[in-house]
């Protein structure tokens, strides 16, 4: 809450349209119209990529997390915030519809469910698990989620891994033929976005 409040604050906070400038009128018009535009190019870009993350779900909850998303960047401005409200807000996802995996950098704990939850959303009855004798200080989360990512491959699911800049980590399961795609809208939206051989990468 005090987290919302933050960013509604400096919003409102920050120098509006009405405000005097020191730029030209005709500069600051331009301006204006240039982030307008961008802004619209990357809500569209959101939209085509929460279209294909929550393809598997059904339409009313599509449609439900299309529109809160959107709301959320209307409301900040910015497409990683927005996916974050969609992964931890009150109108964001559900259980039972679950979609975007979202653990604390030490909650190696929380990995397992969450995929439980994200393979029946997908219809998908086999379960992963850590691998039997892993040393619990080895299970972190960056090891688990690479180990679903090579857990869903068989099942025609690739795993995306979204850095917002927290310290949380997020990832979501896409059908494969959708992971490209749904990359390049992300990107377009101004988010990071990486595939797990990236990920693994810089974690190693």
């Amino acid at each position: 809450m005090l987290k919302h409040l933050a960013k509604l604050f400096r919003r409102n906070t920050e120098p509006g349209a009405d405000q005097a400038s020191s730029a030209p009128p005709a500069l600051n018009n331009a301006a204006r119209a240039a982030e307008g535009e961008s802004a619209s190019i990357r809500k569209e870009a959101l939209a085509r990529f929460m279209g294909l993350a929550t393809a598997h779900l059904g339409d009313d909850e599509r449609r439900r997390l299309m529109d809160a998303m959107l709301v959320s960047f209307d409301t900040y401005g910015n497409s990683s915030e927005a996916f974050e409200e969609i992964a931890l807000g009150n109108e964001g996802q559900k259980i039972g519809q679950w979609f975007v995996i979202q653990c604390d950098w030490k909650a190696s704990e929380e990995v397992e469910w969450q995929i439980a939850e994200v393979a029946s959303s997908f219809g998908i009855s086999e379960r992963w698990s850590w691998k039997e004798g892993v040393d619990e200080q080895d299970r972190t989360v960056p090891a688990g989620l690479c180990e679903v990512a090579d857990w869903a491959a068989p099942l025609g699911l690739e795993m995306l891994h979204i850095d917002i800049g927290s310290d949380t980590y997020y990832a979501i399961l896409i059908r494969q033929d959708d992971a490209e795609s749904a990359r390049q809208a992300a990107l377009s939206a101004g988010m990071k976005v990486l595939r797990t051989p990236e990920f693994e990468a810089a974690h190693a």
